[in-house]
């Protein structure tokens, strides 16, 4: 029962993204010019940032990408194209806190239950680190599409393909976690 509520949750939270999609995105981009100007981003541009960009720049390495992080705050990191060095704005807006609030929001309604707390504490580790690293691998599959294609496509997977990657991330995320994490209290 508990199983089912949580997969038409997640549902609902899909066709409602797809409908207002264009509208979060402006939403988002307001959010953030707002956030900018007040300064409330600070920490996460200076401490969260620099670490996430070392491990797309890990994962670009793994692909074949020359990747430098950069110690100053203008670009988080420059990708060597034969003698073009290509600048990647990596921001604070671009960590997936919107994936973060999401899980949030599922473990709240996905872990009521009888279910014991071991398993509880497991399924919460799995979904942060799991959102963790899905959004590291998102922002390194979008700095892939803007070395090998253009900048319009990176802006057009960074704007839309990813509430549908982090949706579709939680809905493996809480059918394994029914299927192979979640233990019934006795």
């Amino acid at each position: 029962m508990n199983q089912r509520s949580i997969f038409k949750k997640l549902f609902f939270a899909l066709a409602i993204i797809l409908v207002v999609l264009p509208f979060v995105v402006t939403f988002s981009a307001v959010l953030t010019g707002f956030f900018n100007k007040i300064g409330w981003y600070v920490a996460l541009q200076d401490f969260v940032v620099p670490f996430e960009a070392r491990l797309v720049a890990i994962l670009l390495k793994a692909s074949g990408i020359s990747a430098t992080v950069t110690p100053d705050s203008s670009f988080a990191m420059l990708l060597e194209k034969g003698d073009i060095y290509l600048p990647v704005d990596l921001q604070w807006n671009c960590l997936g806190w919107q994936s973060m609030v999401l899980l949030s929001l599922t473990l709240v309604s996905g872990l009521n239950g009888h279910w014991t707390n071991a398993s509880r504490l497991q399924v919460v580790i799995i979904g942060i680190l799991g959102t963790f690293l899905v959004n590291i691998s998102r922002m390194a599959v979008i700095t892939i599409l803007a070395f090998y294609f253009n900048s319009l496509a990176a802006i057009i997977i960074h704007d839309y393909f990813a509430a549908l990657v982090g949706i579709a991330w939680l809905f493996f995320f809480w059918w394994f976690s029914y299927t192979f994490v979640l233990e019934e209290r006795s």
